[in-house]
């Protein structure tokens, strides 16, 4: 779908909720296969009865739950304090493991104490920085993963049931692409796009080889039904890319045949990402802001205790060190539309400005300066949008300092306004030469005299046309 460019169309977003749901819909097969062999256990009379085993292994998914809920956030908060990626990770790798063994030991599969484990670790604000920190670690076990599962995958089958397998992949990929088109109606594919929904989405998926493993060893499957599914499946998935060159070649066919220009599916303009980068005093006025008008953002701050007060107020805020590429990445950075740079530590600010001009040179960024010497380094890394946090504020204290000493107010504004853009005008002068501490020092006495000058033109100026007016 990438490679088509097929994602961001309203098919290609029905294509991949489909696929989630895919997904989504192996939790609780794989909780119902292990059920259904401990019940035939009890019935056989081989175990305990069925029923007890049943009430065990929802007991166990129930305390998983609680220790998602009450447990799994206040220690992770716990151990996001130290700092240390490692521990961070272990960690969370400990807890995956301790609720697949907690699944294992009432009869459940061990995948599917992994999956609830991923869930519920999804599901606090830590996620992004679990993402990134395991990144690795899911290279790895997914090339075992499918490793492990060609090596049991029996191609012996091709020679010896040739027949069987093509009925049941003939039958599989028939229902499938009947009940895809169907539900392409329901949801509102465009008649055009329907046979495309439905072949993308043809093949088995790569849960079906956990399924169908955890069928086997419950004996809800023999070991024959088992290798011959994993090959329909396996299959399926070979015959997806020829269905989809069928499909090309067909439709260039029809077209070139009826001379149709059918409209394409519009692509719909996604709203525009955003990253906030440090929630404190200045990122959470530019969030709440955000927030207040419906647009919104991915926030990553650092502070575990700050995230969880946040978290109080209803704010989305991921747990993360911004300057790390590979949480850049987790966050969206490649697709964002721009970053906003509010990290409080000035070294760590520019470390983030470094990165992404290097990382994702396209995403732009909206910074906040300290102070002069950190507007002067983002300015000569290329950021164009940059507001000194106290600027602001203090021009707008000034003015209130004019009105009471009795300067009309739109006079204290206009004033503030030559301050502001004598003061930014010299920045940019003094950018070529900054770090020359004579031309650095010369600049601003000039700049100084020039703005002495220029208030004093003005307020002649003034004087004059209020004199002139019978104005005292």
């Amino acid at each position: 779908m990438n490679e088509r460019n097929f994602l961001p169309t309203p098919t290609g977003q029905s294509s991949f909720a489909v696929l989630l749901f895919q997904d989504i819909a192996a939790i609780p097969l794989l909780a119902i296969i292990p059920l259904l062999g401990m019940a035939a256990a009890g019935e056989s009379g081989a175990h305990e009865p069925g029923w007890v085993a049943v009430a065990k292994a929802l007991a166990a998914i129930a305390a998983v739950i609680v220790i998602g809920l009450y447990l799994t956030r206040p220690l992770l908060r716990l151990v996001a304090r130290t700092h240390l990626r490692e521990v961070f990770t272990a960690f969370s790798l400990f807890l995956v493991i301790g609720i697949a063994q907690i699944m294992s030991f009432v009869g459940l599969s061990m995948g599917l104490g992994a999956f609830l484990a991923g869930v519920l670790l999804a599901s606090s604000e830590y996620r992004h920085a679990l993402e990134t920190d395991i990144e690795p670690f899911k290279g790895l076990l997914l090339g075992l993963f499918f490793i492990s599962v060609g090596m049991a995958i029996d191609f012996g089958l091709l020679i010896s049931q040739p027949g069987l397998l093509a009925m049941l992949l003939l039958g599989f990929l028939g229902l499938k692409l009947t009940t895809l088109w169907l539900t392409a109606r329901v949801i509102g594919v465009t008649s055009r796009q329907r046979w495309l929904f439905a072949i993308l989405l043809s093949q088995g998926g790569e849960f079906g080889f956990v399924v169908f493993a955890s069928a086997h060893t419950v004996g809800v499957l023999s070991g024959e039904w088992t290798a011959l599914l994993n090959m329909v499946v396996a299959l399926s998935m070979a015959t997806t890319p020829m269905l989809l060159m069928l499909h090309d070649w067909w439709i260039a066919r029809v077209e070139c045949a009826g001379g149709k220009d059918d409209q394409a599916d519009r692509i719909d303009e996604k709203e525009a990402r955003i990253i906030i980068a440090g929630f404190g005093r200045f990122g959470q006025i530019i969030g709440r802001l955000l927030f207040a008008n419906g647009i919104n953002a991915v926030v990553l701050d650092h502070d575990p205790d700050q995230i969880e007060q946040l978290r109080k107020f209803g704010y989305k805020v991921f747990y993360g060190d911004a300057a790390r590429v590979d949480l850049l990445h987790a966050a969206g950075a490649d697709q964002a539309a721009l970053l906003v740079n509010a990290i409080d530590d000035i070294e760590d600010s520019l470390l983030l400005t470094d990165i992404v001009r290097q990382t994702f040179p396209k995403l732009k960024i909206i910074a906040r300066a300290r102070n002069v010497m950190h507007y002067v380094e983002l300015r000569s890394r290329g950021v164009d949008v940059i507001e000194r946090e106290t600027f602001e504020a203090a021009l707008k204290a000034g003015r209130h300092v004019l009105e009471t000493l009795g300067i009309d107010r739109f006079r204290a504004r206009d004033m503030a306004n030559i301050f502001r853009r004598h003061n930014i005008r010299g920045l940019e002068a003094l950018l070529p030469n900054f770090k020359d501490e004579a031309s650095r020092v010369s600049a601003v006495k000039a700049g100084r005299d020039e703005l002495a000058a220029l208030f004093a033109r003005d307020r002649e100026q003034f004087d004059s046309e209020h004199s002139s007016k019978g104005w005292h």
